[in-house]
């Protein structure tokens, strides 16, 4: 099978030594924002350009850089992303918007929580007859969560087909 060149695949093995090497000698590097040579993956080069960073704008382009992040599809419109317009470059000169590359950070969608807290006020006058419940909004929720907002994660390390060996 062949794999053209710029996928990017999960891969659950290491990625250091040894590793390493034998990945890159299968033609793939490591998602890691790392610049690389635009000769020596001059066809790498030519599928995602200076999406991920435009390295030295000269000689090097950067590559992915996946450590800690999910991976989204491009909108390409269908309004499924509402702030697409708004992504940033994931390296220096690196594509926004609506555009492979882009990069949006972390959001909690914003909501609210209605808390009721009963009261108990006696009329005027009525000594402690005639006592009546009232509610009122009195306060917000305690806060809860942890640091961010994610799904069920397991780690891998993402990697990238860099050029045919």
């Amino acid at each position: 099978m062949t794999v053209p060149i710029g996928t990017i695949l999960p891969y659950g093995g290491l990625v250091t030594g040894k590793a390493q090497g034998q990945l890159e000698q299968q033609g793939y590097l490591i998602c890691n924002g790392q610049a690389v040579s635009r000769t020596t993956y001059s066809e790498l080069f030519t599928i995602i350009g200076g999406a991920y960073g435009d390295g030295d704008n000269i000689n090097t382009f950067n590559l992915p850089d996946l450590r800690g992040r999910f991976v989204r599809g491009v909108d390409h419109g269908t309004g499924r992303d509402p702030d697409a317009n708004s992504r940033t470059a994931s390296g220096k000169g690196g594509n926004t918007g609506d555009e492979v590359g882009s990069l949006q950070e972390d959001e909690f969608k914003s909501h609210t929580h209605i808390y009721f807290s009963p009261s108990f006020e006696k009329p005027p006058g009525q000594g402690s007859a005639g006592s009546t419940w009232q509610f009122s909004i009195t306060s917000p929720t305690e806060a809860t969560g942890g640091a961010e907002t994610r799904p069920k994660n397991i780690y891998v390390n993402w990697i990238i087909k860099a050029k045919d060996v």
